[in-house]
């Protein structure tokens, strides 16, 4: 009974996979060229490891410099008094594309200062109403011409 349960459970591989026995080179690696990308690796590494202790001296700095500029900002604090801590310093400066935005419209503008008058004489045509002029009393019109027929007579 033992052996019915132990088959029952037993999972069946049905992938198989393609090996040799045999190791096979299929090239030979030259030397020089692997000593050359191991002298590149390591100076890549020892100019990672420098950039990492310069990266680390510029933060240090950068501390230093805020640490002191916020002792200095608390002593103008004690030393400043308390009405102008209540009002709001804004600044005034106007960003690059802000400056690029007001130039142009100002540049627009212009064009249309220097148009004027052709813009003018189109609103001009389409505002003013057609006055229809009577003709003059002696005006005869032209006498209306029937046009010939032309094809064969209709028979009757």
């Amino acid at each position: 009974m033992m052996g019915d349960t132990d088959t029952s459970q037993q999972v069946v591989n049905t992938t198989q996979q393609v090996t040799s026995n045999n190791p096979s080179i299929t090239s030979v690696k030259n030397p020089k060229r692997v000593a050359a990308g191991k002298a590149i690796a390591e100076k890549r590494r020892q100019a990672h490891e420098e950039q990492k202790k310069k990266v680390a001296e510029a933060d240090v700095i950068v501390a230093k410099e805020q640490l002191r500029k916020s002792q200095e900002e608390a002593k103008k604090v004690d030393e400043a008094p308390p009405a102008e801590t209540t009002t709001l310093s804004v600044s005034q400066t106007l960003t690059t594309t802000q400056w690029l935005s007001i130039i142009s419209i100002g540049i627009s503008l212009l064009g249309i200062y220097y148009k004027r008058e052709e813009i003018k004489k189109v609103f001009a045509k389409k505002s003013l109403p057609k006055v229809s002029t009577p003709p003059p009393k002696d005006f005869v019109p032209p006498p209306v011409k029937t046009p010939k027929k032309v094809g064969l007579p209709p028979m009757d």
